[in-house]
């Protein structure tokens, strides 16, 4: 659906709305003297399915831990709560059928397993578009730029790189698998990346530079994470480098036709009737050696589960017996990030005459950084700005129109007045939709992962979880969602063996 500015009204129906109406419409009293209503049919009881798994959640996670369980020899069901699959990997389409990631867009170097399913499905890539120069706008002034280095005052830079290199340097103290088992945990625990910047950094400029990457990455500001889990970030992906760069980075490259195009083929392999659409579990009950999961359209009963949702997502579901008390705690210490993704659809990608990459890094919102997402073909042009942190909670405020206008605006500062002339603008705040409330990853506070690290990788029972927060390696990505489910699926067939 699009209104009238062109702006996709994106929302899907939250896990527990059949069941608060319900409540809600039991507990008002009877109208006096109102006409009586024919009786309605009852609802149709949900089908039962047994398996020897039962996952829950179809994004890349559970659908790669589904698809090696069958190859292991596994009966195995997914229960998605969406009408899609993919999860935090969605791709809308613009009027003319241009793709436009929500969701997860790049990928690059050492992402070898997202790499490797999508040459399997046969989803090609291109390069992000990367010729000429960059826009820098700090403290209401527009400077162009070449490369990875911003054009600021020289101390700040020079402060800025030796920041890196000392968080790159940390990062090789760390074990992925267990970073609250670092040499230095507790003390990187115990502060924030706000703190260890201050103490760090004197520069104006490298302080802000640092905030943009903490923005950037986590979607959330420098006060609101552990440094240890910062540390942590950068030890699953290889270097700070990696994560922030676009050539010979984590942006280097997009996926032709868009990126959901991966889990929609990664479930059709699963075979017809392998996933239940739009069915948002409620109940997970464990009896004996079997486990019943409880959705709005299928009864599944499974001898081990396996629970592949955003950690925020699993404590909406009720557990018979409850969760254990340490993994309990640890999910409610774990909020996504708040992000939006504005997109603006041109004829032609005009920034690319005036010889701009399409890449522009700003200190004010509500778009801080910017890609061209323009196709292969090279028309239309698309560009997307990413809304993060802060910025997102504004942009939430906003009426479609106002986001239109101040979106707009600031495409027009970055790259010129043409850009006051999208032929479509839409956008998306993650934080607005029900089955996710956040993207793109869960960010701990200081003293989470010291606390209940323990709990983020462990069983329960014949429960398991998983998720992009449990690789050890690109956690956070789509290629850490990949080794989390292909990690998990291997401890399930080995515990079932």
């Amino acid at each position: 659906m699009t209104d009238s500015i062109g702006t996709r009204r994106v929302g899907r129906r939250g896990f527990l709305a059949g069941a608060g109406a319900g409540a809600l419409a039991g507990a008002l009293p009877a109208t006096a003297g109102a006409a009586k209503k024919p009786a309605k049919k009852a609802a149709k009881k949900p089908k039962t399915k047994k398996v020897d798994v039962c996952v829950v959640g179809a994004g890349l996670c559970g659908l790669t831990a589904a698809r090696d369980l069958r190859r292991a020899g596994l009966k195995v069901h997914v229960i998605e709560a969406d009408k899609r699959v993919g999860g935090r990997v969605w791709t809308d389409f613009t009027s003319d059928h241009v793709p436009a990631n929500y969701g997860a867009t790049f990928i690059g170097p050492g992402q070898d397993r997202i790499a490797a399913l999508a040459s399997e499905l046969g989803v090609k890539t291109y390069l992000t578009y990367n010729d000429g120069k960059n826009v820098l706008y700090f403290d209401g002034q527009r400077q162009l730029y070449t490369g990875t280095v911003p054009p600021i005052d020289v101390a700040s830079l020079v402060e800025a790189q030796l920041l890196i290199n000392q968080l790159n340097s940390m990062a090789q103290e760390i074990d992925p698998a267990a970073p609250w088992k670092a040499p230095h945990a507790k003390e990187w625990d115990g502060q924030t990346f706000e703190t260890w910047k201050l103490a760090n950094a004197k520069t104006d400029g490298a302080r802000k530079l640092m905030d943009l990457a903490i923005e950037a990455l986590f979607s959330v500001q420098s006060p609101e994470v552990s440094l240890l889990f910062v540390v942590f970030y950068i030890r699953s992906a290889g270097n700070l480098n990696l994560l922030v760069d676009t050539p010979g980075g984590a942006q280097e490259s997009q996926f032709v036709g868009g990126s959901q195009q991966i889990p929609e083929k990664l479930a059709a392999s699963l075979g017809k009737g392998a996933v239940t659409l739009d069915s948002p579990v409620r109940y997970v009950i464990t009896k004996g050696r079997l486990t019943t999961v409880r959705s709005e359209r299928i009864t599944v009963v499974a001898r081990r589960v396996l629970i592949a949702v955003p950690p925020p997502m699993v404590t909406r579901i009720v557990f018979e017996p409850g969760l254990a008390a340490l993994k309990d705690q640890l999910y409610q210490h774990l909020p996504l990030g708040s992000i939006g993704k504005a997109i603006a659809i041109y004829d032609t990608p005009f920034w690319r005459k005036a010889g701009l990459t399409g890449q522009a890094t700003g200190d004010t919102g509500p778009m801080k950084a910017t890609f061209d997402l323009t196709p292969p073909s090279g028309s239309p042009g698309v560009m997307m700005g990413f809304i993060d942190g802060q910025d997102a909670r504004v942009f939430g405020t906003w009426t479609q129109q106002e986001r239109h206008d101040r979106c707009i605006e600031q495409f027009a500062v970055y790259f010129g007045d043409e850009a006051r002339k999208p032929r479509q603008f839409l956008n998306v705040l993650w934080d607005e939709q029900p089955l996710h409330r956040g993207c793109p990853v869960t960010v701990p506070g200081p003293g989470v992962l010291t606390a209940f690290g323990d709990a983020l990788h462990a069983r329960d029972g014949a429960r398991f979880f998983a998720s992009t927060e449990t690789a050890t390696v690109w956690a956070g990505y789509m290629d850490g969602a990949i080794q989390a489910g292909q990690t998990v699926a291997a401890e399930i067939a080995k515990d079932l063996g």
